[in-house]
């Protein structure tokens, strides 16, 4: 959080008027405060709680992401409609509560699950099915096709770590996810343009790729130890969205292949210690362990696609760099999330 704080105050910099920089920096602030105070509630709130008023939380995450879509209510930006204004100014991006509460409610579910339901495929995928599907459509409304990707794979991943067969999700990736995927890819021309220049990004440099390419110059200058803090130059100008989405390409000018190690780091901490807790609680509690683990995926699948997509590594999804890049909602989620694993883990230790 703390180079996250001053790599927003650098890129800042790269908008045009004092006045907007300085209230972009302050509003990150105002944020990381919320978020903190999110990581408390998180802590302490007994984690039954949640899994009694699961059910709750997802109708209200839903009722929340079909608001987005309506007109007067749903704030659009670069075609994107995935905010909503509220009264304290603050913009809400309802698709991070709710793969947050996703992850919860997948936990709540299967842990209540006998071995002879799990391994049903109408009593233990088809529900999970018909509810990604729903999740689905209104994240492709917005649209957001990177959101979708991580609720899609995270809730894979856990149903499989669940105890549901492999055998039917083999069948469901191979026979409709896979290329229900490429047809989403390909269904609007944007998409189909990035996918394009991402397997040719100096080709269309001057289009469809000039993020990715103005990304990986500022690695480039940054080199070992950096150009240093504030002294990077393709934020000005030439890397766009540097405060938010390209972040990490700022650590890199700014503060070399150290700093982007340093941040890496930090992000495989996050991902054992998460991953060990998860461990701990499998003989404990099936709901905890569940919970740990998918609060790990969800930081640590977000975190990775970033730092490809920043790297020409992985086609562009708009997706923020945990605790690092400019944000409102995102931030106080992670931070949410935190206060989970570090509640979870005082659980394990108990």
């Amino acid at each position: 959080m703390s180079i996250g704080a001053i790599m927003v105050l650098s890129a800042g910099t790269s908008l045009k008027g004092d006045n907007q920089f300085s209230a972009l920096f302050i509003r990150h602030l105002a944020m990381i405060m919320l978020g903190f105070f999110a990581l408390l509630l998180a802590l302490l709130i007994p984690l039954e709680k949640w899994q009694d008023n699961i059910y709750w939380l997802l109708l209200l995450a839903i009722f929340l992401m079909i608001l987005v879509l309506f007109p007067g209510i749903g704030v659009a930006v670069k075609g994107a409609k995935r905010w909503i204004n509220t009264p304290f100014g603050v913009r809400l991006q309802p698709s991070f509560i709710c793969k947050l509460v996703l992850i919860m409610f997948m936990a709540s579910s299967l842990s209540k699950k006998t071995p002879e339901k799990l391994t049903s495929f109408k009593k233990g995928v088809l529900p999970y099915i018909i509810i990604i599907f729903i999740l689905g459509l209104l994240f492709m409304g917005e649209p957001d096709f990177g959101g979708f990707f991580v609720v899609l794979t995270i809730s894979f991943l856990m149903l499989i770590i669940g105890g549901t067969p492999f055998r039917y999700w083999f069948t469901m990736i191979s026979g409709l996810m896979i290329p229900g995927l490429i047809y989403l890819a390909n269904s609007q021309s944007y998409r189909a343009a990035r996918i394009k220049a991402f397997l040719d990004i100096w080709r269309h440099q001057e289009g469809a790729s000039y993020q990715i390419v103005q990304s990986l110059y500022s690695f480039a200058a940054g080199g070992i130890t950096g150009m240093g803090i504030g002294m990077g130059r393709q934020k000005i100008s030439f890397l766009p969205e540097a405060h938010t989405d390209f972040i990490f390409a700022v650590v890199g000018e700014e503060m070399g292949f150290v700093g982007c190690l340093t941040v890496l780091t930090a992000f495989l901490f996050i991902t054992i210690r998460g991953l060990i807790i998860s461990i701990k609680l499998c003989d404990k509690n099936n709901y905890f362990a569940l919970l740990a683990c998918g609060i790990t995926l969800f930081i640590s699948l977000e975190a990775v696609i970033n730092m490809l997509v920043t790297l020409s590594l992985a086609p562009p999804k708009g997706l923020p760099l945990p605790f690092v890049s400019y944000g409102g909602t995102a931030t106080i989620c992670y931070m949410f999330a935190v206060g989970l694993l570090l509640n979870l883990s005082r659980r394990a230790e108990d």
